[in-house]
């Protein structure tokens, strides 16, 4: 399930679906009837909605001048909040995320305190964060309502916590109540450790995470350090066990020193963070998880020298780049960590139900058929409950770097427009440009092999009313080849899908 699917209510949903649409679209006005019929609403709902959104920007920018206009239309010209302003707007009204500050930012929170501040009663409550409370219990973490809170293992609640907070704000504020101060001591002294340190935004995910953690342990919510860490961690002069203790209020004993050190270089290596090739943590990662025999590294290398065989034959030395090897590696670690599902950002975002290409799938049955495989070899035993996990992670990872075309079918496109070089040639020019196109005159005898017809009038969908038509209109200008280079994508997609 998306992330505004679990956090909102329908209401709420409605809205922020409604917002999205008038920010992607390319018109400065827009008819509220069209709005209506492209998302299947009727048109005093729209109306109803679309002055709801107008009083909420408002909210957000006192300065906003109205999107409504006479004669059933919007003016998107004034519509000046984006979509992570106004996402966030709508998360303070939302319970769930209320729920998750309250706990988060209190002393001493409880359901009833939370109930009375937000004058909301117990069972709405149960009620708005039930798509959440399934979610998080794929992770075998529970809210908690005597105390206010969740429980589970600390660690992915952490992770759990950061997902939902990090995907609301997008760093564009942080909701939670720490001393900045000692924010910045505790992120400046482990940032190196972190390739997210390098990137703007990744400073921005470090500090969130931070805050998180600060606050966690401020509520003696402590973790505690797992053996598994043992090969890549113990003993290793590169992981500093001691320089938490003097950054963090109150004392710790010498346990949850290193449970909570411990968790911050566990958070530099359970995700494909590396993006940069020249960062000197990625060197760090191929080089400490190679020097010593450890099931993690031995299973990537495995796996990288299938791949160079039956993924990449033409390019087997793309398994060998530092970026693919560090981020396999992060992957894999992960799973082997925590064996079981663990929370992740990716799965918040990307629709599961989207349909596979044709190359996209060959790539996921070969990487399918590895980890069959691997799972009942003994040293590779710990995928055995986390490989369906492990192969979509592999898959997503590789999916850029893999050549799609020699699985996929192009698009035969026929050109049915005047007889004239200078009408036809900048039209070929940009189809030719395009891997997934092959262009043709349009041919009569040749009407049902045609996946698109591109033609100047509308005659031929007047003579044959069942063929795809595109009418492009003369003169045409480069910005009017956008919205064809869009429905050439559609159909090219839908015709390369898989159904399995």
């Amino acid at each position: 399930m998306l992330y505004e699917e679990l956090m909102f209510d329908a209401s709420l949903l409605l809205r922020f679906n409604i917002f999205k649409y008038l920010n992607q679209t390319t018109k400065k006005v827009l008819a509220i009837s069209q709005l209506s019929e492209d998302l299947n609403l009727n048109y005093q709902q729209s109306v109803i909605e679309l002055n709801e959104i107008d009083q909420e920007m408002a909210e957000i920018r006192p300065n906003h001048e109205t999107i409504m206009m006479r004669a059933g239309k919007v003016n998107l010209e004034n519509l000046n909040a984006t979509v992570d302003e106004y996402r966030y707007h709508l998360l303070q009204q939302a319970v769930p995320f209320q729920f998750i500050l309250y706990f988060l930012n209190e002393e001493n929170p409880t359901i009833e305190q939370f109930c009375e501040k937000y004058f909301v009663s117990r069972s709405t409550v149960s009620r708005k964060i039930d798509k959440l409370k399934k979610h998080l219990k794929r992770f075998n973490i529970r809210f908690t309502y005597t105390e206010a809170g969740m429980s589970g293992d600390e660690r992915l609640i952490r992770l759990a916590l950061f997902d939902l907070l990090w995907l609301g704000t997008r760093g564009i504020e942080c909701p939670l109540n720490v001393d900045q101060h000692q924010l910045e001591q505790i992120v400046d002294t482990y940032k190196e450790y972190f390739p997210l340190s390098r990137t703007y935004f990744g400073t921005q995910e470090i500090k969130l995470f931070t805050s998180i953690i600060m606050i966690r342990v401020n509520n003696k919510k402590f973790v505690k350090y797992d053996p598994r860490y043992n090969f890549l961690m113990k003993d290793n002069p590169y992981y500093d066990f001691t320089s938490l203790r003097d950054l963090v209020d109150g004392p710790m004993t010498t346990r949850q020193l290193k449970g909570e050190s411990s968790f911050i270089y566990f958070l530099a290596h359970y995700s494909p963070f590396y993006t940069i090739r020249d960062d000197q943590s990625m060197k760090q990662t191929i080089h400490d998880f190679a020097a010593r025999p450890n099931p993690v590294n031995d299973f990537v290398v495995e796996f990288r020298n299938f791949a160079k065989k039956a993924l990449f034959p033409d390019r087997p030395e793309m398994m060998d780049d530092p970026l693919v090897v560090a981020n396999l590696l992060n992957i894999t670690f992960g799973y082997y960590i925590f064996r079981q599902p663990f929370p992740s950002m990716i799965e918040l975002v990307m629709d599961p139900n989207e349909k596979q290409t044709r190359g996209e799938y060959i790539l996921f049955q070969n990487i399918q058929n590895f980890m069959q495989m691997a799972k009942d070899h003994p040293p590779y035993g710990f995928i055995s409950s986390v490989h369906p996990m492990l192969t979509r992670a592999f898959k997503r990872l590789l999916l850029p770097y893999f050549n799609q075309f020699p699985y996929a079918n192009n698009l035969k496109v026929g050109i049915a427009l005047e007889h004239n070089a200078i009408f036809v040639r900048d039209l070929y020019r940009f189809l030719e440009d395009l891997r997934f196109i092959d262009a043709e005159p349009y041919d009569v005898s040749l009407k049902d092999d045609y996946d698109l017809i591109i033609s100047s009038s509308s005659l031929l969908k007047k003579e044959k009313p069942h063929i795809q038509l595109y009418q492009l209109d003369f003169p045409y200008t480069k910005n009017e080849l956008i919205p064809l280079y869009l429905e050439l994508r559609n159909i090219y997609d839908k015709k390369n899908r898989v159904y399995e």
